[in-house]
């Protein structure tokens, strides 16, 4: 049933995990708030990347990489879209979204809520120090004009709490899939294998670590074989250079990626950094170990030696040491507590209801605000007239 609520999600990319959120999401925004009051503002070449949302759901805006021109584009597309639709609440994804829009909402339409969701905090990132007081000095300040921040990660929010961020701003939303899985693409190709069968999923940057599995696969070439789904980094690497136990499959659809999960004995996420790593709940989904560094939410997120494996030092010599761990485990029942404890935490069903409490929250203290200042001016016309 449909409640009236009208919600606008704005993000400067959604590429990866923030589009993987906002199609999980959708459908249950789609059913309890109607399908006329949720509506989006992405970049017009991530507009794919937005399934079974229909166009008059969504505005666009032209691009050409992270520049200047393009964050005004955003800006521009997305008070257009606030003028036009008038949302109970913007909803902002990703640190470039909340940086350029927080400030301009503030000065022209205070309207609406503004709640904010960083999806990984950049001062948590590896940049220069000073670059990170600047960031950490500038969410401290934003924060201010918004009413409430989603965190998706207790460790996020601990974060938040360091820079100074109001604890009363921010709220613990876990991220969510359907246990529903997607249906297997039956025609990828078969992974006969008699080590143990190792699958990545993800950007091939340096934040996820991908080198770091490449090299820990060189030195196990007896005992894991590894698929990586994801796009090149031509510079980085040539195809040429990876260990015979390494196969690069690209970039794939959910369909695909569904059916590679299927084959997998685990899955690898040995990223640097990472807020929540959705990776890690759709291989808990499909009851698949995982092997991670203990960063970040990884720890919230994944259970050592009951889950998967954690390896304490981001290093290849401690994936090594992780994957000569894993060799010794029950691989399947691992993979099975790792569903046990997907359905228990990470169903998106749960981070719909949160979510909506966090709207209810915001638009609640709103009316508290008017029904005050109202009262304040009634107040003040009687003592005019008394």
């Amino acid at each position: 049933m449909s409640s009236g609520l009208k919600v606008l999600h704005v993000a400067e990319t959604v590429r990866g995990g923030i589009a993987t959120y906002l199609n999980e999401l959708h459908p249950l925004q789609d059913a309890s708030y109607g399908c006329e009051n949720v509506r989006y503002v992405v970049p017009s070449d991530h507009r794919d990347d937005l399934v079974n949302i229909e166009d008059d759901a969504v505005t666009t805006f032209p691009r050409d990489g992270r520049n200047a021109i393009g964050l005004f584009r955003m800006l521009s597309a997305t008070m257009r879209a606030v003028r036009e639709f008038r949302p109970d609440v913007i909803h902002l994804h990703s640190s470039f979204a909340g940086l350029v829009i927080r400030p301009v909402l503030w000065l022209t339409f205070r309207r609406s809520r503004v709640v904010y969701c960083p999806h990984g905090w950049a001062f948590g990132r590896e940049t220069g120090r000073l670059s990170r007081q600047i960031t950490k000095f500038t969410e401290l300040v934003l924060s201010k004009l918004t009413h409430r921040i989603i965190c998706i990660s207790e460790s996020e929010r601990t974060d938040a709490i360091g820079v100074g961020i109001a604890a009363k701003r921010l709220v613990l939303v876990h991220n969510g899939i359907s246990k529903q899985r997607p249906l297997l693409d039956k025609h990828v190709a078969q992974w006969q294998s008699e080590k143990i069968k190792v699958l990545f999923i993800g950007r091939l940057d340096r934040q996820k670590g991908y080198d770091l599995l490449i090299e820990a696969a060189r030195k196990l070439e007896s005992v894991i074989d590894v698929r990586i789904i994801g796009a090149s980094v031509v510079s980085k690497f040539r195809t040429s250079d990876l260990p015979a136990n390494v196969s690069l499959l690209g970039w794939m659809n959910r369909n695909q990626i569904e059916a590679e999960l299927d084959q997998a004995d685990m899955v690898a996420i040995p990223s640097r950094w990472e807020a929540f790593g959705l990776v890690a709940i759709e291989a808990m989904r499909a009851a698949k170990p995982i092997i991670a560094f203990r960063i970040g939410a990884l720890p919230e997120i994944v259970e050592d030696n009951a889950t998967g494996v954690l390896c304490d030092e981001v290093s290849a010599e401690k994936l090594i040491e992780g994957f000569q761990r894993a060799a010794r485990l029950d691989l399947p029942a691992v993979g099975r507590a790792g569903y046990e404890r997907f359905t228990r935490l990470y169903d998106i069903e749960q981070t719909h209801h949160t979510l909506s409490q966090v709207y209810a929250d915001v638009l609640h203290t709103r009316a508290t605000e008017s029904s005050q200042q109202a009262k304040l001016q009634s107040d003040f016309s009687n003592n005019l007239r008394s």
